[in-house]
């Protein structure tokens, strides 16, 4: 499980085909779950961004703040 944290996309990246995010894009992990826009992304998805996110850590900074 990960901990919960804020990271902001460095740069443009592509998630899958047909998901490309810009950058800055905010995206919050909350016990396993990713949110955008204050949102939780749709359930079939979870586990590719996870994995993407996992992956691809030189595409984040680290923006979390006290909750």
């Amino acid at each position: 499980m990960q901990k919960a944290r804020v990271i902001k996309l460095i740069k443009e990246s592509t998630v899958m085909k047909g998901a490309t995010l810009p950058k800055d894009t905010e995206l919050e992990v909350v016990n396993d779950v990713v949110y955008m826009s204050g949102f939780p992304i749709p359930p079939e998805m979870q586990g590719l961004f996870l994995n993407w996110i996992d992956a691809n850590p030189k595409l984040f900074k680290d923006d979390t703040r006290p909750w």
